[in-house]
């Protein structure tokens, strides 16, 4: 009866009075678009922390969420005064909770007396009703507020709730999977090691926090403070002490969505796709711009993904011309030099079998790392494969997304549960590698060199076939985005191939 006092009067707009004491009335529940928290009145605390995309409201659209703090975690956004003198806990206090609201936020203000005479703590929670932000504003009130706190600090403390951390993944999958403590700001993006000393100053537009690869809970001060690491992927803030007494916090407890998070503070932008070097980054954020792009053409991700992969083959394609040029002058000055160096190794060993090599190449005026220029194809190829993958890994729309059998484009495709786990493998017969890997061997047998002689272009199929089978168990237990990028590109590669060979036939075809 008390909670439901307490949200009729919220809606009316009027303050109302809520005691700790009343057991049937422990908690009070504030729900807007994207948050969903639970207070405790008992200690004035969140002790329920969900963030929802795109709309915590029941029956909406596809919405994911993740719960910052649950019950198996402590309550979030704890205070704590440290200094000298007696302690004072302050998840101990008895707290009068009062609900009000506004056009822009919903407001739960909790008070207490503070075991000294003449002071209250008063802190507030305005959580915004259409973003991802909570605005915490923490009061000491009385004539002896400035004196309790000589010496002291305020510290808020942040902990990385149990569902931000993902289950262990097999393979080489959990490269992608990990929390961290960052800090971001103007100067980048900081990851914050477990040592003491790696704690961070907070200029006033720093914001620290705790991420995963599709999720953040952090805060920034309004004045000096400082950040501190803690057990567990935790974190500190200590606040410098005001005159008088009083402390603003702004927390951001939404997606790592690029949009989502410059609409709440352009420096949050930098934590998408923060781990790549600036020049990777340009070019990640280019290859996302073109799948939200394609996305909103054709209506999938799914599909996006697909037409992404031959949009990037399209844009290469001047630059693989040229590195297939490069590529056929190697086969053709190794075919030219083969016949020699077999002779040489036939006949000789050791410093002589290198000197009579160095010899073959002067003679034949060809520099002895002349095959490096086979490594441009594959130069050309790193930087685009670093910069789609990435942005694969943190594409928050991908998060949840079906697509044929795929349950989920952000997570292997996990077509069935095998009988028993596989080392390395996994628990789950993923059939995306299988197929990419297919492709793949095709496209390497299929491949043909119009100057290689026979053994030597059987060799080239075998270290391509070789190069398929490292993928697929590089590739097996990744987020089947990744997997069906890589798949669509393989597929590509193995149409143009037989339209060229299509293309070559036609011309050699005696004319009537």
């Amino acid at each position: 009866m008390a909670i439901a006092l307490a949200w009729l009067a919220a809606v009316a707009g009027a303050p109302a009075q809520v005691s700790a004491e009343e057991r049937d009335a422990d908690r009070l529940r504030v729900v807007t678009e994207h948050l969903d928290l639970v207070f405790s009145l008992e200690e004035g605390n969140p002790i329920s922390w969900r963030a929802c995309h795109p709309s915590c409201a029941p029956g909406g659209r596809r919405a994911v969420s993740v719960d910052f703090a649950g019950k198996q975690d402590a309550p979030q956004a704890r205070l704590r005064l440290r200094g000298p003198g007696t302690a004072i806990d302050l998840d101990r206090l008895r707290f009068m909770a009062e609900t009000s609201e506004d056009a822009k936020a919903r407001v739960v203000t909790f008070q207490a007396d503070l075991p000294l005479n003449g002071v209250r703590l008063v802190k507030s929670f305005a959580v915004s009703r259409e973003a991802y932000d909570v605005i915490l504003t923490v009061e000491l009130r009385g004539a002896n507020a400035a004196p309790l706190m000589a010496g002291r600090r305020l510290e808020l403390e942040l902990e990385a709730g149990h569902a931000l951390f993902p289950p262990p993944s097999p393979g080489f999958a959990g490269m992608l999977e990990h929390v961290q403590r960052v800090v971001v700001g103007p100067h980048g993006v900081r990851v914050v090691g477990d040592r003491k000393e790696d704690g961070h100053s907070l200029g006033p537009a720093d914001w620290a926090g705790i991420r995963n690869r599709f999720w953040v809970l952090a805060l920034r001060p309004d004045g000096a403070a400082s950040m501190e690491p803690r057990p567990g992927e935790a974190l500190t803030v200590a606040m410098g002490e005001p005159v008088p007494p009083s402390w603003r916090f702004r927390l951001y407890s939404g997606p790592v969505e690029l949009n989502v998070l410059r609409a709440e503070d352009p420096e949050l932008g930098r934590l998408f796709l923060s781990g790549l070097w600036w020049w990777l980054r340009v070019l990640s954020l280019a290859l996302f711009h073109l799948l939200r792009g394609l996305t909103a053409i054709i209506g999938h991700p799914g599909v996006a993904i697909i037409a992404l992969a031959g949009a990037v083959k399209l844009l290469l394609l001047p630059l693989t011309l040229v590195a297939g040029k490069l590529q056929d002058q190697v086969n053709a000055t190794q075919a030219r030099l083969q016949p020699g160096l077999d002779a040489i190794n036939a006949a000789h060993r050791g410093e002589e079998r290198t000197r009579r090599t160095l010899a073959l190449y002067r003679e034949a005026g060809v520099h002895p790392l002349y095959a490096l220029k086979s490594l441009v194809g594959f130069l050309i190829q790193v930087p685009v494969f670093i910069a789609v993958f990435d942005m694969l890994a943190e594409d928050f729309d991908l998060l949840g997304v079906p697509f044929l059998w795929i349950r989920d484009l952000s997570q292997p495709d996990h077509l069935a549960r095998l009988p028993a786990c596989v080392p390395f493998f996994g628990c789950y017969l993923n059939l995306l590698p299988f197929l990419m890997s297919g492709i793949s061997i095709a496209a390497s047998l299929r491949h043909r060199s119009t100057v290689l002689p026979p053994a030597l272009a059987r060799k080239q199929r075998r270290n391509l076939t070789a190069m398929a089978l490292a993928f697929f168990l590089l590739f097996y237990t990744f987020p089947a985005c990744m997997v069906l990028y890589w798949t669509s590109t393989n597929a590509v590669q193995l149409l143009s191939q037989e339209i060229g060979h299509a293309w070559r036939r036609l011309r050699h075809a005696p004319q009537s």
